[in-house]
């Protein structure tokens, strides 16, 4: 007996059957192995939580035997199953999360495998939206007059905070020949630093300065206060006289 093309349902016994004057028979059983293939239809997508919120991904597969499923994180870094237990690894179809935060934000990839190469995963990403937070490194800065002058805000937001430097009277600062801004994107994603650059400083400009950071779940401001300083003295060299 032949059988082209085997698939999953070919499998279960045979009989082979000889019509002599005492029929004999011989039993045979097919098994039938199929490599895991992971349904979308049931198993979980992209999604985005806010931060503090429960998750659960879900992870289903077909195979034959039935395959097993293991979550890691794409990066290698720990999955935070509670506040108090981290693991490097999960098994099972369901991954619940309690509370995430932003560190918990990222690619997840649940593996299904059976013995029957290939195994095959999927990637699940992971984002945390959280309103904007900042921190400021030198909250006073002192600059003499004509020199230049570099503030600096750092932030962590998701989604992308919209940033801007404002003076005193909350009149936004725009690019010009006397101010520059910039937004340098840092790691992971989330975070950010503001830099405000003031050029040849001025009795003028001296004052407070805010950084502003906004995004769909809040908006966060500090300030900054630039104020005059006494250039700095050269040193003569020393001279030994002979």
């Amino acid at each position: 007996l032949h059988i082209s093309n085997v698939q999953e349902e070919d499998k279960g016994r045979y009989m082979c059957q000889i019509n002599t004057v005492t029929a004999k028979t011989q039993f045979g059983y097919l098994h039938v192995v199929v490599p895991p293939n992971i349904d979308d239809s049931v198993s979980s997508s992209d999604l985005i939580v806010r931060e503090g919120a429960n998750v659960t991904l879900r992870c289903k597969a077909t195979g034959s035997p039935p395959p097993s499923i293991k979550w890691k994180r794409d990066d290698g870094t720990k999955i935070t199953i509670t506040r108090n237990n981290s693991v490097t690894d999960w098994e099972g179809d369901v991954l619940n999360m309690s509370r995430v935060s932003r560190f918990d934000m990222g690619a997840y990839l649940c593996i299904a495998f059976n013995g029957v190469p290939p195994s095959v995963s999927k990637r699940i990403k992971v984002s945390v939206d959280f309103p904007p937070m900042l921190w400021i490194p030198h909250q006073l800065v002192g600059i003499p007059v004509g020199y230049n002058a570099s503030l600096e805000c750092n932030i962590e937001a998701h989604p992308t905070s919209l940033n801007y430097w404002t003076r005193e009277n909350d009149q936004m600062i725009h690019d010009s020949l006397k101010y520059k801004t910039e937004t340098i994107p840092g790691t992971p994603s989330y975070k950010a630093v503001m830099r405000l650059h003031i050029t040849e400083v001025q009795h003028s400009d001296y004052g407070v300065y805010r950084c502003i950071a906004k995004n769909p779940r809040g908006e966060t401001d500090g300030t900054i206060r630039l104020y005059s300083s006494s250039p700095p003295t050269t040193i003569p060299p020393s001279t030994t006289e002979t």
